[in-house]
């Protein structure tokens, strides 16, 4: 990456980090301040990062692997089919994980907890 578009690029995330950084910080004080409990910031969302990742890098492989062959047989430009097919099976890698994830959180809301 070029120095001409490193600098302005890295200076906007540090400043970007430190207004998200300040706002944070002044939304917890006054949280806690008004008395109310800070705990709403430490729950976990139960999510599998690792399958959605597999899923979307799957997919983008499939993707991938699906527009070699349109491009080799010219049914599409390379450019078109590669930025096609990736973009449409990663997205669709993500709606399997999305699928995925509500049905296990509707499976655990209606499991009854174990004593």
């Amino acid at each position: 990456m070029q120095a001409e578009i490193f600098v302005p690029v890295s200076m906007f995330a540090m400043i970007l980090g430190i207004v998200y950084l300040s706002y944070r910080k002044k939304e917890r004080m006054a949280l806690i301040q008004s008395g109310k409990d800070a705990s709403i910031f430490g729950q976990e969302r139960k999510c599998y990062s690792t399958l959605k990742w597999g899923l979307l890098f799957f997919g983008v492989g499939s993707g991938l692997l699906i527009a070699e062959a349109l491009a080799k047989y010219d049914v599409l430009s390379p450019e078109i089919a590669y930025f096609s097919m990736a973009f449409i099976f990663g997205g669709l890698a993500l709606i399997v994980d999305f699928i995925l994830e509500k049905n296990r959180k509707d499976h655990e809301d209606t499991t009854p907890p174990k004593a």
